[in-house]
């Protein structure tokens, strides 16, 4: 199968908890935030902007599913929490949040199971379970995890299409439903991610920075982690190649003025 270089696939964020540690909101919240940021490569799991900048903290630890759901539960429920910037956390986020309140009684579900608060290194199967029903109702993309209207469904996921400079659905193998395309898409629309005011326009310099440097400039930092997917794309290829592909992108780019 030929690769793709026109678009990139947003990765499902993974964190690698160390066992020797305890990681939690109310408590030990410094060395998850270093955690996940090493997760992400230090960018948002919302918009995939930079939420570390020259060595300093520009994001916040987020609860995915909104800890006043249950608070003694879902407060330091380490899986529900994940990496976010400010922009996503505290504005976009907000957006619909009294719609996507769970029902109580799938609340007390969740709550019926032992808490191991602070030590928790994987989602659990109420958890899981209650995660589900908060993206289906929602129309929202959790990380980190994997992001399913049920357990066994497809996993949700994005994808960014580069010539077009926008954030559509991703691949699945089975195809999605029409509702999973509808979550997908609805979450596009809660973070504004192909709005006009949140247009990734750093691929365009990036791809800019290639042709004019004849470089995929790997030690250069850009504020999108979608620049790093392209450029680990582009190293599979030899410079000529690649700057020619950086050309095509950024003349797409320049049409829809997203440079």
């Amino acid at each position: 199968m030929m690769t793709d270089y026109f678009s990139v696939d947003i990765p499902v964020f993974v964190p690698s908890y160390d066992k020797k540690k305890l990681y939690g909101w109310s408590r030990y919240k410094d060395d998850l935030w270093d955690l996940l940021k090493d997760t992400t490569g230090g960018y948002c799991m919302y918009c995939y902007d930079a939420v570390w900048i020259n060595g300093q903290r520009r994001g916040q630890i987020e609860h995915g599913i909104e800890k006043a759901n249950s608070p003694e539960y879902l407060t330091d429920c380490v899986p529900n929490l994940g990496l976010a910037c400010e922009n996503c956390n505290g504005k976009y986020k907000r957006r619909g949040e009294k719609a996507r309140q769970l029902p109580k009684e799938q609340i007390r579900e969740f709550e019926s199971v032992s808490s191991r608060k602070y030590a928790c290194r994987k989602p659990c199967e109420r958890y899981i379970k209650l995660r589900c029903e908060y993206v289906r109702r929602g129309n929202i993309i959790l990380q980190p995890f994997e992001s399913k209207i049920h357990e066994n469904g497809n996993v949700l996921k994005l994808r960014y299409d580069l010539l077009e400079g926008k954030y559509v659905p991703g691949d699945c193998k089975d195809g999605y439903s029409k509702k999973e395309i509808g979550i997908i898409e609805g979450h596009i629309r809660l973070f504004g991610l192909n709005s006009p005011e949140r247009r990734n326009r750093e691929v365009g310099r990036y791809c800019k920075n290639v042709i004019d440097h004849h470089d995929l400039m790997e030690d250069m930092l850009y504020y999108n982690l979608v620049v790093n997917l392209l450029r680990d794309k582009l190293q599979k290829l030899p410079i000529d190649d690649a700057v020619k592909i950086c050309k095509v992108i950024y003349s797409r780019a320049l049409l829809q003025r997203i440079t």
